[in-house]
């Protein structure tokens, strides 16, 4: 085990980008873990260690709870506040006054900071220091989750995992985009809360206009160059500012009306910091740490959350207990933490939820496991299940074997013609291509060795052998994944180009098993019903009621149950679309139910299910109706659900679900 610590400093800085490592900087620490681990340290001490590190003040003045836990102040004006109230003594023995900006913090750093002044000697300096690198994000880096923000927008959503060795929350650049805009604009709104839609957007704009993310925007549905100021170029990146702006506005005054009505009933101080916060790893761990360290953490509607509660659900976040992807928590001058989630969406017409065929089929077993079914019925409804589970497996694991014909039929067509349809794709062949063949490390992948032209080092490789490379793997029936995309992609632009071309089309190879594959689904749902009346419908709404976030119409007279995490979801979750707020209230109107109980006792599955094709007439998929049905009759569409897949011709069938124009028209009259 390696503990000299200028060794373990220097390979540290060598793995960070820029050579400089920040221990405040959860990106920063999860490197140092690996160099730790390679140096030959036991998991208990890299936890140590990383434990230490990660308890380091994100305020800069501390004192002492009671209970003798640390509490951490803005400024010192806050700290003397809390210090007469007495609900506060200073973290060391110095008078009041004099409380030291630095008390708690871990000596266990001070090697590194040492360690990083001396390399800084050792190099060769000009005459002027070097700016620090002003980031898209207000406030210090090393607060909250500010350093990933700022990642985000410097490498894009495309480039952070490879630049920073860490994952971006799920979705993508727009969602990025938003998710983190839409909480700065928070912070700008507390500075100027005057400020009108478009006086905030062109702020966003000029923040982001010249980073890798705002490059990487594209137009959202509904706001077109007609809603674009004159003077703006990007009019792609002002649309996602527009949406973020709106966002922005709805979080501020939500917040703003939560606080004072908080203050109103006694239970919230002085506001004394406001957090808003992205869906990354660091982000939810950044939560977690303000929760620890809070005096009370309060839901929106006043009542005092168990720590270990709130914990669990900020953890669980993008899951189906937790669908929130961004937070916004308020601490007050006695330390106690307001908490409040968002499910962002820049648009009402955003999909609401993704999940895969058999996930969906895992989901129906709870159900089973949860009903009123005698023990039979549910181990026979349980098999009818991994029955078409099974069905649906069988058939889309054969799905990358259709890549392999076309692979050897594409070797007897000039190679020519298919390097002119990678070279004039807009799309992602290239980056498939090097996926494929390297990873995303960038170090060849074993399966290429023997793939790889005599004599050629794999960097000097020309995009024409790193396809011929691909399609010879592909024709040896070894390709999955991107291998398998790349010969399809060709494939269809090839055919694309010369329709009388056979035996390259891998969308015609699929349409009977995609037609097959997604009837299984409505086949599924009958037999349940043949099993006990209405079952199959039944499992359907569920689904409808979890991927809708119905349950927070449940929310009051519900309220949060200590030990129940999904019961935070009800009274502190709202789902942000673009400035269109839908959260229980609002779901109630529009449903015309007042509870998940009677939308589910009024639920109807439409019946006439619409298969959908492209333009040469394959199946690609297939759409869902979903209703509700009132006791007049009258029927509500609530939304819809696809299936169809998600990762190209030959991908498994994911099915997403949305919501109908009729509920949208109805959302946005709320707003």
């Amino acid at each position: 085990m390696i503990t000299d610590k200028r060794k373990i400093l220097i390979e540290w800085a060598y793995r960070t980008r820029d050579g400089k490592p920040n221990p405040k900087s959860m990106a920063h620490q999860i490197i140092l873990e690996g160099v730790l681990k390679d140096f030959g340290w036991g998991v208990e001490e890299r936890n140590e260690l990383l434990k230490n590190l990660q308890e380091d003040s994100p305020g800069v003045w501390v004192g002492m709870t009671k209970d003798g836990n640390k509490r951490y102040f803005k400024d010192k004006e806050s700290l003397q506040r809390a210090l007469k109230r007495g609900s506060v003594t200073p973290a060391d023995k110095k008078d009041d006054d004099e409380v030291d900006r630095d008390a708690g913090k871990p000596k266990d750093t001070d090697f590194f900071d040492r360690g990083l002044d001396k390399e800084k000697e050792d190099e060769p300096r000009g005459d002027k220091e070097e700016p620090e690198e002003k980031g898209v994000v207000a406030g210090a880096p090393n607060e909250g989750d500010n350093q990933v923000k700022n990642d985000m927008f410097k490498y894009g959503y495309k480039g952070y995992e490879k630049a920073t060795g860490s994952k971006p929350a799920p979705g993508g650049a727009g969602s990025a985009f938003n998710e983190i805009m839409s909480g700065e604009g928070v912070h700008i709104l507390e500075e100027n809360s005057d400020m009108t839609e478009e006086e905030l957007a062109r702020q966003l704009y000029e923040r982001s206009k010249d980073t890798k993310l705002g490059e990487e925007q594209k137009s959202t549905v509904g706001i077109g160059k007609k809603d674009t100021p004159d003077d703006i170029e990007n009019s792609d990146l002002w649309s996602k500012c527009l949406v973020s702006a709106r966002s922005a506005k709805k979080k501020f005054e939500r917040t703003q009306t939560r606080v004072k009505r908080l203050q109103e009933d006694g239970k919230f101080g002085e506001p004394q910091k406001t957090s808003t916060f992205y869906g990354a790893q660091s982000s939810i761990d950044a939560q977690v740490r303000m929760v620890e360290n809070a005096n009370k953490v309060l839901l929106p509607n006043g009542q005092e959350v168990k720590k270990e509660d709130a914990i669990a659900f900020i953890q669980a976040g993008g899951g189906g207990m937790n669908p929130s992807d961004t937070a916004t928590f308020v601490e007050d001058d006695n330390g106690n933490l307001l908490i409040q989630f968002h499910s962002d969406k820049t648009t009402t017409n955003d999909i609401q939820d993704n999940s895969t065929l058999i996930q969906e089929g895992e989901n129906y077993k709870d159900y089973i496991e949860q009903s009123n079914l005698s023990n039979q019925n549910k181990e026979e409804a349980n098999n009818i299940v991994d029955d078409y589970s099974n069905q649906i497996s069988e058939i889309e694991e054969n799905y990358n074997d259709q890549a392999t014909p076309i692979a050897r039929r594409l070797t007897e067509l000039p190679i020519e013609d298919q390097i002119q349809v990678i070279e004039d794709d807009a799309g992602t062949i290239r980056e498939n291509i090097d996926v494929a063949i390297f990873g995303k490390g960038g170090k060849l992948k074993k399966q290429f060795e023997d793939y790889l032209p005599a004599g050629k080092n794999p960097e000097d490789l020309t995009l024409q052998e790193k396809y011929e490379m691909i399609r010879k793997l592909v024709s040896d029936g070894k390709g999955k994944g991107n291998e398998t995309k790349v010969v399809n992609k060709v494939g269809l632009g090839l055919q694309k180009k010369d329709s009388s071309i056979e035996g390259i089309d891998v969308k015609k190879n699929l349409s009977e098993q995609r037609e097959k594959v997604v009837s299984l689904q409505r086949e599924r749902i009958n037999k349940l019903d043949e099993l006990e009346q209405g079952l199959g419908t039944k499992m359907e709404a569920n689904e409808a009621s979890r991927a809708f976030h119905l349950s927070m119409m449940d929310y009051p007279p519900k309220n949060y149950e200590e030990g129940n995490i999904s019961s935070i979801m009800g009274t502190a979750l709202d789902v942000n679309m673009g400035g269109n707020i839908v959260d229980g209230e609002v779901l109630r109107e529009c449903l015309g139910v007042e509870n998940t109980k009677e939308f589910k006792g009024e639920f109807e599955l439409e019946e006439s299910d619409e298969l959908q094709y492209d333009k040469q007439g394959n199946v690609t998929g297939k759409r869902v109706f979903t209703y509700v049905v009132d006791k007049e009759g009258r029927r509500t569409k609530i939304g819809y659900k696809t299936y169809r897949s998600k990762s190209g011709a030959a991908g498994k069938t994911n099915n997403t679900m949305s919501y109908s124009l009729e509920m949208q028209k109805c959302f946005k009259s709320k707003n």
